[in-house]
């Protein structure tokens, strides 16, 4: 089983290609062969290191969209700046995605249930091949999804032959699919021995999805379980959780640093390139006439003092110090800040527990700006946003699916003029495009044709 492991995480990554969904990648294991525990388990660790290259591109790609930061020497991500996105860094994205559904696919087309193991083993199996693909289809529909003809990436639950095609499936298709998936995780999770992921971390995707489907009695629910289980515990000090390796007990779930990566797929490794604190080598600084520099930039805040740095012409974000460190996917100070701004969604008003949270947050960052009383729903919805751009910025891009859910605006380019764009002119450039190579083969439209 380990050996079979290494193989899989050390040669995965070179898988990748834009006509993956009709040449899906070969890891040795065919049909006839995935027949027991264990070639279902390398699967899953095979999974696991595809989502890798996977998970990062959220992040850097989304704080150019949303003009956070600006680029100092990488001519690519300019067009991210620009609106003007070409298949040249999204294929990564979309085909180290569907590289890893591909993959997780194979489980659900082998016959498990006659697999010689125990029902909490083939459980756990299960809950992590749910778990990845709610993960991986809610990141693809966030940014692939078209808001106007409500149409997404394909919707594949089983591999696809070579002969096969596809076309694109409708985004509310795909968000019910993503829901299902994340509730079957769970399901299976308590059912199971162990597993790579567990309970608590897809409860907390499950909020993470429902929030931002706008389903907050959901979200509250999910988050609620995940802060009440008392596993996890706030820092008191937030730059904590940014400490290599990153073992921090406020993370619900880390995707491990893997030293066999080499530089460049790691999460961890793609982040630190991205932002790390050199005027000559990093090549992303907060853009400080943005609207999170604007919240962010409190000198008497220690998210902003503790986690960032500045010279005389740049202001870093020092999140990610080094390139050997476990990447944060979700940690409990986001359940605090979904559990209160759905509690007030669903309620129309403001309770003390939606004070707590936010105080959790604000007592340990800056105390003097804890709540004393009850805001208006208002107040509270507002200090939300804040609170949670200064948290969670550059961060799996959760400033840019904030902002596309509260449909704001965002700030406009020197050749634009001052002031700002609103969400109905910059939403539709924020599509990312279909690999050339997809569209060309399967005729991939958002049309609606």
């Amino acid at each position: 089983m380990k050996k079979l492991v290494i193989i899989l995480v050390s040669t995965i990554f070179w898988s990748c290609g834009d006509d993956f969904l009709d040449n899906p990648p070969n890891i040795g294991l065919t049909p006839d062969k995935l027949t027991d525990l264990a070639s279902a388990q390398a699967l899953l660790y095979g999974a696991y290191a595809q989502i890798r290259p996977f998970v990062s591109q959220s992040a850097l790609y989304s704080a150019g969209m949303m003009r956070d930061v600006l680029n100092r020497n990488r001519g690519e991500y300019d067009n991210f700046y620009g609106h003007e996105i070409s298949t040249n860094m999204t294929s990564w994205q979309y085909t180290s995605g569907f590289t890893a559904l591909g993959t997780i696919n194979k489980i659900f087309a082998d016959d498990l249930a006659n697999t010689a193991a125990t029902d909490a083993e083939k459980a756990a199996v299960l809950a992590d091949a749910h778990f990845l693909r709610a993960l991986i289809y809610f990141d693809l529909n966030n940014y692939w999804g078209d808001p106007i003809t409500g149409y997404t990436v394909p919707l594949l639950e089983l591999p696809l032959s070579i002969d096969d095609r596809v076309s694109c499936a409708k985004t509310s298709e795909l968000s019910s699919f993503i829901e299902t998936e994340i509730e079957a995780a769970r399901f299976h999770f308590q059912e199971a021995s162990s597993g790579i992921s567990n309970y608590y971390a897809a409860t907390a995707l499950a909020a993470r999805i429902y929030f931002f489907h706008e389903k907050y009695d959901s979200a509250y629910a999910r988050a609620n379980e995940v802060i009440t289980s008392g596993q996890y515990v706030l820092e008191s000090d937030v730059t904590e959780v940014f400490t290599a390796p990153g073992n921090s007990n406020e993370i619900i779930f880390k995707i491990m640093f893997n030293s066999v990566d080499g530089s460049g797929v790691s999460p961890s490794a793609r982040i630190f390139e991205a932002y790390q604190a050199s005027s000559t080598v990093g090549f992303y600084s907060m853009n400080t006439n943005g609207v999170a520099a604007e919240m962010i930039m409190d000198e008497d805040d220690a998210r902003y003092t503790g986690l960032y740095s500045s010279d005389d012409n740049y202001v870093y974000v020092e999140k990610y110090t080094t390139d050997q460190m476990h990447y944060q996917y979700i940690r409990l100070a986001e359940m605090h800040l979904t559990r209160a701004e759905a509690n007030i969604m669903v309620n129309g008003s403001v309770n003390q527990q939606d004070v707590d949270d936010i105080n959790a947050l604000r007592n340990r960052a800056k105390p003097s700006s804890a709540l004393t009383s009850i805001p208006t729903k208002d107040q509270a919805l507002n200090m939300l946003f804040e609170d949670r751009t200064k948290e969670l910025a550059f961060e799996l891009g959760d400033h840019f699916l904030n902002t596309k859910r509260l449909k704001f605006g965002i700030i406009r380019t020197e050749d634009e003029g001052d002031g700002f764009k609103t969400y109905s002119e910059w939403i539709e450039l924020l599509l990312y495009p279909f690999p050339t190579n997809e569209v060309d083969i399967h005729g991939l439209t958002r049309s609606g044709n």
